[in-house]
């Protein structure tokens, strides 16, 4: 190969070391096909495998402590690197190490099996002293202005034995923490505690940083620490995890006041999307946490449970006239009286408020799941009942209109059909999709008579 040549493969392979892991499979897959290959296009396929095969070794090793390493959006503060440092580690290791990573390489490329080889931890433990003692720079560089900097994350690296068994039985003790599975919690966090001296700290939150529900830590802490008074878990190595969930429950449950429904659709999902992560992490304390009322974390959970649902019930108050301002009647607008009102038809409808409007309704339907753990169950139900009775009546009132109304004075079909259009939007999203399409149907076939 020529010097050019070999310089031009020697730049592909550094961008071939930046890209993302679906890129590489990309490139893989492409250069399969076979056929007659130059000297360079050969020694690019191999560039590639290899690549591909150092990274399955990476994810097999390091599997157990990737979470931590994993680009993705997270519910709440968690234990983080970045997320290039594991592959830049085993770069580093290379130059020392061929042999190990060479072995453990050849083990994780090949088909799984039941029995992990021992050179994945071996390797990790490997790896551990070699960032403690200067041998992996690259690496060290990349974490070394982080809290906790190399010796937290060669800390972390010591724990991947123990989390290598933990990992896998995750699901099976957030779903069921019955005795069994609380001696093994508490086993592996007694193990890691032996390990280092931050290492139950630093299990919880690697264990954190795997969950799609990161405030189920606590069932964990529970089990650990046999359901700890708040002040208890306040005063402990582990307080930080109970104070991020009631941090960010409470800048939830406050930015329900700030909800603009203004934004439409998805401004209101988003809205009853946060209120139903809040709900769960206030139960979550509720369960797994002895609470007193009178101070400390129970204190503000108890107060915050109570602002969340008065605030979530005045959000539903304004559900009612919202609707009425986006489908209005010809008389006032509230009251027994004006439900039998007839629609207002004077002016095509007012986007503004049909905006507002869906934002208000997808909030309510949003809120559904959560309302009955949330304190709000109740007001919901007669928010939604009323709804639907002022919704079946104006398209009941409209499709009349289609059928009857005629002459000079009469409005014209097509505003008709547009707040009849409207109406069944609002019925699909606040009551029931069947019921709305039933309205849909009629309207047409009213306006085809």
């Amino acid at each position: 190969m020529s010097e050019p040549a070999a310089a031009k493969l020697a730049l592909v392979r550094q961008l071939i070391e930046r890209a993302s892991d679906s890129v590489v499979r990309s490139l893989e897959q492409a250069l399969m096909g076979g056929g007659d290959y130059s000297d360079s296009s050969a020694a690019l396929f191999e560039m590639i495998s290899r690549e591909r095969r150092l990274r399955r070794a990476q994810s097999v090793v390091f599997a157990p402590i990737m979470g931590p390493f994993t680009r993705r959006q997270r519910l709440l503060p968690t234990l983080q690197y970045p997320v290039q440092t594991l592959k830049v580690l085993w770069r580093d290791l290379y130059d020392n190490h061929a042999h190990m990573l060479d072995e453990a390489s050849s083990y994780a490329n090949e088909a799984p099996t039941e029995d992990i080889p021992r050179i994945y931890d071996q390797v990790c433990i490997m790896a551990s002293k070699a960032l403690l003692n200067d041998q992996a720079p690259n690496a060290a560089a990349l974490v070394e202005s982080l809290p906790g900097g190399v010796v937290q994350l060669g800390q972390l690296l010591r724990l991947a034995p123990i989390l290598r068994g933990v990992i896998p039985r995750l699901d099976g003790w957030l779903r069921n923490l019955n005795g069994d599975n609380m001696a093994s919690i508490r086993l592996a966090f007694k193990d890691a505690a032996v390990v280092c001296d931050d290492g139950g700290y630093l299990l919880m939150e690697t264990l954190s940083a795997q969950m799609a529900e990161p405030w189920q830590i606590l069932r964990l802490i529970s089990a650990v620490m046999d359901k700890p008074s708040d002040r208890y878990l306040a005063s402990s190595e582990l307080a930080v995890f109970g104070e991020r969930i009631i941090a960010d429950a409470s800048a939830r449950v406050e930015a329900i006041r700030r909800f603009d429904p203004a934004g439409g659709v998805e401004a209101g999902v988003a809205a009853a999307q946060s209120i139903s992560v809040a709900v769960q992490q206030i139960a979550e304390f509720e369960q797994w946490i002895t609470l007193g009322r009178d101070a400390g974390w129970g204190q503000k959970i108890f107060e915050m449970k109570r602002n969340l649902a008065a605030s979530v019930e005045a959000k539903l108050k304004d559900v009612e006239p919202a609707v009425g301002q986006a489908l209005p009647l010809a008389s006032k607008p509230f009251g027994a009286k004006s439900m039998r009102a007839p629609a207002k038809l004077t002016e095509d409808p007012n986007p503004v408020a049909i905006r507002k409007a869906e934002g208000l309704l997808a909030f309510t339907e949003g809120v559904r799941s959560s309302a009955i753990l949330g304190g709000y169950g109740s007001f919901r139900a007669k928010v939604v009942e009323a709804i639907d009775e002022r919704l079946d009546h104006y398209a009941e009132d409209l499709i009349d209109r289609l059928l009857t109304d005629t002459g000079r004075n009469a409005p014209p079909q097509d505003r008709v059909r547009a707040y009849l259009d409207i109406a069944a939007r609002f019925v699909e999203q606040a009551c029931d999709p069947k019921q709305a399409e039933i309205i849909r149907r009629r309207s047409a076939s009213a306006a085809a008579a």
